[in-house]
Parts: structure tokens; sequence; C-alpha cells
């Protein structure tokens, strides 16, 4: 199964210890879910003052597994420097992707730093995850409560840059319909599926994966696990025993990706 994912993390997390968070462990425990190929970003990242640590971590990571992992950076924009960054990450590291975490580097989707930064990846034709959320707010350290990204500020960052590709990463099934129906005309989003939940009167999340695919189309869902802070094998799970056709699972579980993150 070839099955790029823009949800796996490799690095440290300060609140719990976190399996298969090196370069080694992610690539072993993927294999044993039958994934050949990752998008990684680093997870410690999401809370350093230097992002570059973690990113060079992703970036030898990259290196060992060239044929596994596809090496996503995590920038932060409202860092001084942080064009240097992004500039050694895509100029000389030879990432891929951008991956952004706003509610936790503290700024907002309106703000100029962000728009600076997706100004520069939309002239790089770089594809931008953006982070909805990383954990359940319920699993939070009291002191470091972070909100979910709001998903108006979403959309309306999303129709600025129209040729910009956007993936929204961790948002329930609720989050999405409210984007949907606030981008009707806009085809330059997507979102993964790590943590798109029943809630109310959707059922749970293998029922939940059938109406998207009826609410949003297939070409627009990616697989995602939120590895490691979730199990790989939850996700898989959802498209496995989905009520949907063969080539739906395909299209979720590696052509979007393929398509939409532009992974050879």
């Amino acid at each position: 199964v070839l099955t790029p994912s823009p949800i796996e993390g490799i690095g440290c997390w300060p609140f719990r210890k976190l399996e298969h968070a090196t370069g080694n462990g992610l690539v072993e425990h993927l294999g044993r879910e039958g994934i050949s190929r990752a998008v990684v970003y680093p997870i410690s990242a999401i809370l350093a003052k230097d992002c570059m640590e973690g990113n060079r971590e992703v970036a030898q990571a990259g290196e060992a597994h060239p044929s596994i992992i596809v090496p996503f950076a995590c920038i932060n924009p409202a860092f001084p420097g942080w064009q240097g960054d992004f500039a050694a990450c895509f100029c000389d590291l030879g990432f891929k992707g951008l991956r952004l975490f706003p509610t936790y580097h503290g700024y907002a989707l309106k703000d100029r730093c962000f728009l600076d930064v997706a100004a520069a990846a939309q002239e790089r034709c770089i594809p931008v995850v953006l982070s909805v959320r990383v954990e359940d707010e319920r699993q939070h350290h009291w002191l470091v409560k972070v909100p979910p990204l709001e998903m108006t500020s979403a959309a309306e960052a999303i129709r600025s840059f129209p040729g910009l590709t956007f993936v929204l990463s961790g948002a329930t099934y609720n989050e999405l319909l409210s984007v949907r129906r606030l981008l009707q005309q806009n085809e330059n989003w997507y979102f993964d599926i790590g943590r798109m939940q029943g809630r109310h009167e959707h059922p749970g999340p293998v029922e939940v994966v059938p109406r998207a695919v009826e609410e949003f189309g297939a070409r627009r869902m990616l697989f995602g696990s939120n590895a490691p802070f979730q199990y790989v094998k939850s996700s898989l799970l959802k498209i496995q025993h989905a009520p949907i056709s063969e080539s739906d699972k395909k299209s979720l579980l590696s052509r979007n990706a393929v398509r939409v993150l532009a992974i050879e």
C-alpha cells in the first residue's frame, strides 16, 4: 500500500512520551502497517523557539530513508528571521511542503506574517498544511491550553490564496462542514481524516467516512493518522472498513496525497 500521509511526526513532546517518534521508529511502525511512504513534520518545532532544530531532525530522517519519508518543514512566521529558515528548508534541505501551527505560535491568519509566508509558499508552489489542532483539547496540559484554529479565518485564508494548496489537519467533521459552507467556490483545499469523528447526528468514525465522501467528494480527503499522537491503525481501519468503493479507498489512501502534495 502506497500511503503518503501529511500527519506523521517525529521528535520530542514535553507532556508525554511518544512511541515511534524517531525517524527509525516511525519507519518501522509504518512498515508494520503496510505503509511505504509518508509525509513527516517535526513535532518538537511546535513548542520550540527555534523550529530549525526539529526541521534538521526531519531532514536527517529523510536522508536516511529517502524512499519512505517526505519531509515537511515547520516554520513560525511570527519568529524573527523566519525568511532565513524558509530559504534553508526549501533551497538547501529539500523539504517538499510546509506545516503551520498558528494557534501554537500565536498569530492569526489575517496577520502580515502569515500573509507573507503564504505568499512565499504560493510563489514556489509549496503545499501548506494548516494545523487545526494537535491533540484533543481535553488532553492538554492544564498550563498549556491551546484552542483549535478558527474555521472562519481558515476559510478566509484559503480564499485569499487561490493558487496555494491547503490541507486542513486535525479538523472534526462538523468543523469541516462549516468550512465547506464558506468555500463553495474554492477548489484549493483538502483535509485529512485523522480527527474526523462523528458528532451528534453523525455516526461513529467508520460510518462518518462514507458521509464525508458523499458530502465533500473523495478527491478532497487524505489519509492521515496524526501519528505518533494517535495509532496509525485506527485511521487505517476507518477507511478499510468504510462502505465505500475500492476506487475511493485507493484515492483516500494514496492517490489523493500523490496528486495534491505532488509526491513522486
